[in-house]
């Protein structure tokens, strides 16, 4: 009986190992993201294997997973004759994308199941988190943060595959919303009101004023993009 607990304890070990060493690429991948993201990468920079092994401090095996993988989301394209390199911007791809976003994202909150009292306390928390982070001038920490409040909202809807696409989207969508500026109240300061004129319709659960919100929210933020995009000739 012990050498077969050895053995399993063992097998446990052994797949716990495997299991960090498969989300060595997927860590890559993030960090790689968020430098890109944060224009520390700029479109068309070729990103060699063997520093970035380096840089992370493993071999090229995973890096080369890691670029893999973002290339498979379309943040790096692959030339097989010279590498990776990170992706051009593209007003006709940030029109698709946000498109794409907008038609699955009006689709998941015209069927959100209302939110409970604790639930949109915790909406309120989180709104006042990117208040303090805007206020700090954290860009990078207030867009994960921004991403995870509507990822709460997103997971009230019962259709899981939309919510898993529309993630997706943002992840892909990351590097054009950096381009634009702070997020402002209408007094000038760092705020949320857009946020909190969300919570505030699903705490009522007002249909189609949470509708009416998101569309003006979103159609504001696209027309800025396109608009910054078109006057930077991309």
């Amino acid at each position: 009986m012990g050498a077969v607990s050895v053995r399993a304890e063992g097998s446990g070990r052994s797949a716990a190992k495997e299991g960090r060493k498969s989300d060595i690429p997927a860590r890559i991948a993030e960090q790689i993201r968020e430098l890109i993201v944060r224009g520390a990468l700029s479109p068309g920079v070729h990103l060699g294997q063997m520093q970035l092994a380096e840089q992370f401090a493993a071999s090229r095996v995973p890096v080369r997973e890691a670029l893999k993988l973002l290339a498979a989301e379309g943040i790096l394209l692959h030339d097989p004759n010279r590498g990776f390199f990170v992706a051009a911007l593209s007003s006709e791809e940030a029109r698709q994308l946000y498109r794409m976003r907008h038609l699955i994202e009006a689709e998941l909150l015209s069927t959100v199941e209302w939110p409970t009292r604790a639930q949109v306390a915790e909406l309120n928390a989180m709104i006042d988190e990117l208040e303090k982070l805007l206020k700090q001038g954290n860009r990078h920490h207030w867009a994960i943060r921004h991403r995870d409040f509507h990822r709460v909202i997103f997971d009230l809807s019962p259709q899981k595959v939309l919510v898993r696409e529309v993630l997706r989207l943002w992840t892909l969508t990351d590097r054009y919303r950096s381009l634009l500026p702070a997020p402002r109240t209408k007094q000038g300061h760092g705020g949320a009101d857009d946020e909190r004129a969300l919570v505030r319709a699903l705490a009522s659960r007002d249909r189609p004023r949470l509708l009416q919100q998101f569309e003006e929210d979103r159609s504001h933020v696209e027309k800025m993009l396109l608009d910054l995009l078109a006057s930077r000739e991309i």
